[in-house]
This record gives C-alpha cells, structure tokens and sequence, in this order.
C-alpha cells in the first residue's frame, strides 16, 4: 500500500501555517502522513508560540519547530533577515535532517505578497533545501538528507482579481509590493482544500493575538462564512519536481 508523503512547511510568522498551507496539512494528516512545521520567527514561551502550538495540535503537526529570530515588524533579538544567511540555513538543514520529509513547502520567491521575512524564508528554504542532502555541508546538522518535493505556496493572478472586489471591495490593484499573484502558467498545482476548511480555520482562529492586532489576516475573521471559504478553500503551489515527475501531479498524495 503506497505511503503518504510527509511534509514539512516551513513559515515565517505563527498564523501562515494556517492561512497558507492548513488545508495540505490537515489533509495529509488526516490520510496518516507525517507532518510539521518549522516557524522563522518568535521564541519558546511567548504568547504567538503557544497560539501556534494549539494551531498546529488541531492540524496534527507536531510541536512547534522555531528558529528564534525576531519579527522583521518587531525590535529586539536578531532580526530574521538581518541573522547571517549560513546560520540560519544551518538551523533549518538541522530541521530537514530531523524530520526527513518528503516535501517541503515554503513561500514562493515573492514571498507570496512580498513581506521581506515571506521572502527571506523563500530564500533560506531554497538553500537548505539543497544543502540538506550534501554530507559536505552543515555536517553538525545531522545525517544528510534529501527531500524529493519543493512546492511553493502563491497565488494565480486570475484568482487575486476575481476574488479582490469580494474580499476588499476595489478593484484589484496592479501587481506590485503587497500585492499577491503570479501569472497563472507558473502555478502548477490548485487543491481544493474545502473539505478541510474547518481544520484550517479552527487552526487559524487559535491566534488570537494577530486577529485581535487588525493586521490584514484579520480580515478573514470579519468576513461570512461563505466568502472566507472562497478566499481559503483552495491552496496554490509552484512544484519543484525530481526530474521525470509532472509538477501538475499533487505530490501530497500517495504515488
């Protein structure tokens, strides 16, 4: 019986597991893969780790995974785009090396929306992801090994105009910083992730602190039911597929 892929998302901020990619995990959970999360930013013991910690319970990944820098928003600590490049790729190869998943899902290089720690983590994902498999590299970080699967989490352009009007009442605006969407050609993979919505929205609802800050993730919170399952109920990836493996097929799905 073929196995479920185990995957391992790895997030800037506590809330992007649930808004970018809970649908994939409470979906691969659910079938009985092995599943986690590795977080950028914030540190054991604050209040946004422990809203994380019951976020991730409900999709059934794990513990938090943190690699303890600072919010590029925030001050104090190392912020996590200005920590040297190689120590945090380090950190993340030490990750990988632990959990050993088959796919490992981040922002795309735009960081989605462009949010330089969405962006940074895009870049320290992409590097890890590589060095990850080389016993050469980061030989402290544990036994080499190599995921088969790199997707990135983004958005169809056609999809951002369609639902803009409905979600922020203007037009779409055009494309540039804040502004998520790529050209639909590049997106490889949509996955109807509504029968999941309800995990992924209970997940979500654990942070309570950035709903109640009025950041724009809460905005979801304020819309009915029905529109925030058509701005969250389906996920979009770029697949980056071994060699002789189509980037359309959902590689979350057991072969």
């Amino acid at each position: 019986m073929p196995s479920v892929p185990s995957v391992l998302c790895v997030h800037a901020h506590p809330d992007d597991e649930g808004l970018f990619t809970g649908g994939i995990l409470a979906r691969s959970a659910a079938a009985g893969a092995r599943t986690a999360v590795v977080t950028c930013t914030w540190r054991d013991g604050e209040e946004r780790v422990e809203e994380l910690r019951r976020s991730l319970e409900i999709l059934g990944a794990g513990e938090p995974r943190l690699l303890g820098y600072t919010d590029n928003a925030l001050s104090g600590g190392v912020l996590f785009c200005a920590a040297p490049f190689d120590e945090a790729v380090g950190k993340l190869v030490a990750h990988i090396r632990s959990f050993r998943p088959d796919i490992v899902v981040t922002y795309d290089g735009f960081g989605s929306y462009g949010h330089p720690d969405h962006v940074h983590a895009h870049r320290v994902t992409l590097a890890a992801f590589e060095a990850s498999g080389y016993e050469q590299l980061f030989p402290e970080a544990g036994e080499p090994w190599r995921p088969a699967h790199l997707c990135f989490a983004t958005f169809p352009r056609t999809a951002i105009e369609s639902k803009w009007q409905t979600l922020f009442g203007t037009a779409a605006p055009a494309p540039g910083p804040g502004v998520p969407g790529i050209a639909d050609s590049d997106v490889d993979l949509a996955i109807d992730v509504s029968a999941w919505f309800d995990t992924k929205w209970s997940a979500f609802s654990q942070h309570r602190s950035e709903i109640e800050r009025g950041g724009g993730a809460s905005q979801f919170a304020n819309m009915d039911v029905a529109t925030r399952l058509e701005a969250l109920g389906t996920e979009w990836f770029v697949h980056r597929a071994p060699v002789g493996v189509d980037p359309t097929r959902d590689p979350f799905l057991p072969s």
